[in-house]
């Protein structure tokens, strides 16, 4: 069984891969983690010492989010002795639309009227820091865009950066499946790190509250 949690946005992922089933939950409020925890537990029928490893967003995004998300999971793997399977939050919100689009584009609010992103695909781009004006311009010229940022933008500088948001929130946020898989495939057969060396990335700058 695998937990995986996210905590870098405003809503907080939290999901269990058990017996071929993905139970997950999203919170607004993260002092409910270990709350949720249980009440996931009870969902998948399972017992804490099922647990096998944690796969955990990595972030950037919320610098109190990642914090608690971060804090509750080395308690977790400490207190099991299980991995902690670290994968950027942004790759796993790219998968969201990397089956239809070439190239996506990530967006998340850094502070007001800033945005982390980073674009994954054919027109790869190195994450950056951004404002409104530069984040018209340095958005690549085709391809989807996603991520919770997206939800903060005014319709102003949508109109400005020329692309089409869509309008599901789900394409605006981390999947468990999507989370788990990708740690599967990067940690899996790989030597288990030491719990202190898995942190949390807050970007170049700290990220909202």
């Amino acid at each position: 069984m695998i937990l995986c949690i996210d905590t870098s946005s405003r809503d907080s992922l939290l999901g269990l891969a058990h017996n071929g089933h993905v139970f997950d939950t999203m919170l607004t409020d993260r002092n409910e983690l270990a709350q949720a925890y249980r009440e996931l537990l009870h969902a998948a029928n399972a017992a804490q010492a099922d647990l096998a490893a944690i796969a955990i967003g990595q972030g950037p995004g919320s610098f109190t989010g990642l914090r608690v998300g971060f804090a509750f999971a080395h308690g977790l793997a400490r207190g099991l002795d299980i991995p902690l399977w670290p994968v950027p939050s942004f790759e796993v919100l790219a998968h969201n639309l990397l089956p239809t689009s070439d190239t996506v584009t990530v967006i998340v609010q850094a502070r007001k009227e800033r945005w982390f992103a980073q674009a994954f695909g054919v027109a790869a781009k190195e994450r950056v820091i951004v404002d409104a004006k530069e984040l018209a311009q340095w958005l690549p010229e085709s391809g989807g865009i996603c991520g919770p940022g997206c939800l903060s933008l005014t319709d102003e500088l949508k109109a400005k950066l020329q692309v089409r948001i869509p309008e599901d929130p789900d394409l605006h946020r981390p999947h468990a499946n999507t989370l788990i898989q990708l740690a599967q495939d990067r940690w899996q057969n790989r030597e288990r790190l030491k719990i202190s060396d898995v942190l949390p990335d807050y970007g170049l700058e700290f990220g909202a509250a």
